[in-house]
């Protein structure tokens, strides 16, 4: 082999040996497309990419509506006048006032002058000073002690009758009957007429209670009490007790009615029928005073 022929030999050798270093046709294609793809997307990411015309459509004119008729107002109906009603307030009675304490006298003979009561309440009106008397007959009642000096009523002039049949002594029974007609008369008062005339009087009745240096508001209570004393008194007959003479006067042998209040004994020697009317009459003028007391002064 000659020299050139070596040469020859030696470049092809190299030739194959080597590889190629151009780019495909191919390669050249998909670089482009991916070129493009990337293009068109940042156009379109970004807005660059111009975007049609908007097309406005014209919408056909509408007709306008016709004018509607006028309305016919209805004629105004007229209204009668109300009448107007005057309303006259009524003058409420004039109320009087109350008198003093030391010139009351005449009006509460003024308040129960159209109220009976018998020629006992009329005689006990007489005097001055009413209402101060009447505080003083509750005040000693209220202790159980008989106001005799109070009341224009008479004591029984005969003594106290008595049985005695040689082995006891006790009170005769026809001796009762000189109570009856006190009896009567206070049964025939009328307590709730009585009341309700001296209701208005009563802040008097507790200023006149006061001069006994008692509480004035301590009077209402003390009417009660007074009423309770005599509705307290016991049921016995005395008839069948018996009497033992002290000094001058008779007084019973059974301790439990000799210790009761004078009031109650004056009740007992009444008899029993009479003390039983008092008693009743004394409970309806308790509950009578309580529901003055519990009205609205």
């Amino acid at each position: 082999m000659s020299a050139t022929d070596q040469e020859a030999s030696v470049s092809n050798n190299r030739s194959t040996a080597q590889p190629q270093r151009g780019v495909s046709r191919a390669q050249k294609l998909l670089m482009v497309a991916l070129v493009c793809i990337v293009t068109a997307g940042v156009v379109v990411f970004t807005g660059i990419w111009p975007q049609e015309d908007a097309v406005i459509v014209e919408s056909a004119p509408i007709a306008p509506a016709p004018p509607a008729p006028p309305v016919e107002e209805p004629p105004p109906i007229s209204m009668p006048e109300p009448a107007i009603t005057t309303i006259i307030p009524t003058a409420e009675p004039a109320v009087e006032p109350l008198p003093s304490l030391f010139e009351s006298d005449d009006a509460v003979r003024d308040a129960l002058a159209a109220i009976p009561l018998g020629t006992v309440g009329q005689q006990y009106l007489m005097p001055s000073s009413i209402i101060e008397r009447s505080a003083s007959l509750v005040y000693l009642t209220a202790q159980g002690d008989v106001p005799y000096k109070l009341v224009p009523i008479a004591r029984p002039k005969a003594s106290f009758p008595i049985v005695d049949d040689g082995t006891q002594v006790v009170a005769d029974p026809e001796g009762f009957a000189r109570y009856d007609s006190i009896t009567r008369w206070i049964e025939s008062l009328d307590a709730a007429a009585i009341i309700d005339a001296f209701a208005r009087f009563l802040p008097l009745f507790r200023e006149a209670w006061g001069f006994y240096g008692e509480d004035p508001a301590y009077f209402d209570l003390a009417v009660i009490e007074t009423l309770d004393t005599i509705i307290a008194t016991p049921e016995i007959d005395i008839t069948d007790e018996r009497l033992i003479r002290k000094e001058a006067v008779w007084i019973y042998e059974n301790p439990a009615i000799e210790s009761l209040a004078p009031m109650q004994k004056q009740i007992l020697r009444m008899g029993p029928s009479n003390a039983s009317a008092i008693k009743q009459k004394a409970m309806q003028v308790r509950a009578l005073w309580l529901t003055t007391l519990a009205e609205p002064s």
